[in-house]
């Protein structure tokens, strides 16, 4: 039985809030795509859909057409999105992603462990002196921040700044206002700079971190072009710790509100590994993401024209009951978790493998420092027009243990 496809506005700031709930009741009918209100682009939810995009080599990345189809179609921020790896298609990503992959295998994030330790136990020390905190400020973001910039070798006087400068880029992801593409062109321009005068340090001073390797790359072999290198640089801060501070806010956010779970937690620290990929899948870092049609095709049932934005609902279906049972409850001892996250195929998220580290850490020592973890002040709301899923504050009251 075929019937029209429901469409998504959004325009509407509930889309972006609850873009699984809404849609649940979707799953009970006959339909496997949503339309676009404002592009009639097509949306799949259903997790068999959107795997099978994810996967599609016929389809190619976003480039620059969401910003295309609302009028941004120039300035640093545009700019840089023509040349990000995530925005591009083989050869440009194949030949760009090559070139941090090996950093990101999981043996050597493995490797990292001991660092992300002792740089979570010094977030706690700080949160347990001060009780009640915004936790994404100053654990959540501030733990992955550490980490890639130390990676990266950008000096711990810089990270502030790096994370003003990365809020901005990432507030620019979705439908952006008029004064967010402005703030996001500011900050886009200042990394630049910034980036560019750290590269010429690694030249004169080379050392062994992931700029220097990225500076080396482009000087010797030429595989890194004078415009793709500060890029790259920008490109791995921004999602070297933006979704993991979403998947590690989110995910406490979640735990907070089952206590009981929480508890179960503490008492059996071996279930943290699977906690962690429920809260991928219940609250992902990620709405979702876009791809482009290449040539005409047919997905989900339903025709697309060369150059159509297919956006895929990553929140809706990691909720497919079809793939997981009771999709709408939270559960740390749920089996075979299937979420798609992270993406799959050639754009599969390169640093998922150090996003699931530095959060396993990050719970252990949560749950081991803290006896009681409670909300205060404002409840706590997701935040609108933002491909990220993050919540606007999130604060909370710790109680050591």
């Amino acid at each position: 039985m075929k019937t029209d496809c429901p469409t998504v506005d959004l325009a509407q700031p509930e889309v972006w809030r609850e873009p699984a709930g809404l849609i649940a009741g979707w799953f009970e009918q006959p339909v496997r795509a949503g339309r676009i209100a404002s592009t009639g682009g097509l949306m799949l939810f259903r997790h068999a859909d959107v795997q099978a995009a994810l996967c599609d080599t016929t389809l190619g990345a976003m480039g620059t057409r969401a910003f295309d189809q609302i009028g941004w179609t120039e300035g640093p921020f545009v700019d840089w999105m023509r040349h990000n790896v995530v925005a591009l298609d083989p050869p440009d990503h194949t030949r760009l992603r090559s070139l941090v992959s090996r950093v990101f295998t999981p043996r050597r994030v493995a490797q990292m462990a001991p660092q992300v330790y002792q740089a979570a136990h010094e977030l706690a020390d700080q949160i347990a002196d001060d009780r009640e905190v915004d936790f994404y400020k100053t654990f959540a973001q501030r733990l992955p921040l550490t980490i890639i910039c130390s990676m990266l070798g950008i000096p711990e006087v810089d990270h502030g700044q790096m994370q003003r400068w990365t809020e901005a880029i990432n507030t620019a992801t979705g439908i952006p206002r008029v004064s967010a593409r402005s703030a996001a062109d500011d900050a886009i321009q200042s990394m630049g700079l910034y980036v560019n005068g750290l590269t010429e340090e690694r030249r004169q001073s080379p050392r062994q971190d992931l700029l220097t390797a990225l500076v080396e790359s482009h000087d010797q072999g030429e595989r890194l072009s004078a415009v793709e290198l500060p890029a790259m640089v920008i490109q791995i801060l921004v999602a070297g710790h933006e979704t993991t501070r979403n998947l590690i806010g989110n995910g406490l956010f979640t735990l907070v509100q089952h206590p009981d779970q929480m508890n179960d937690l503490r008492n059996n620290p071996s279930l943290i590994e699977n906690a962690v990929e429920e809260m991928i899948r219940f609250e992902p870092p990620l709405i979702w993401v876009a791809r482009l049609a290449k040539q005409p095709a047919k997905l989900a049932g339903e025709g697309v024209g060369t150059g159509e934005l297919i956006l895929l609902n990553l929140a809706a279906a990691n909720r497919d009951p079809e793939v997981h049972k009771e999709p709408q409850n939270f559960d740390v001892r749920r089996k075979s978790i299937r979420a798609l996250s992270f993406g799959m195929g050639a754009h599969f998220c390169i640093g998922a493998s150090l996003a699931r580290l530095e959060a396993r850490i990050a719970f252990e020592v949560l749950l081991t420092r803290f006896s009681q973890i409670d909300f205060f002040g404002p409840k706590p709301q997701f935040a609108a027009y933002t491909a990220l899923r993050t919540l606007e504050e999130l604060s909370l009251r710790f109680t050591a243990a």
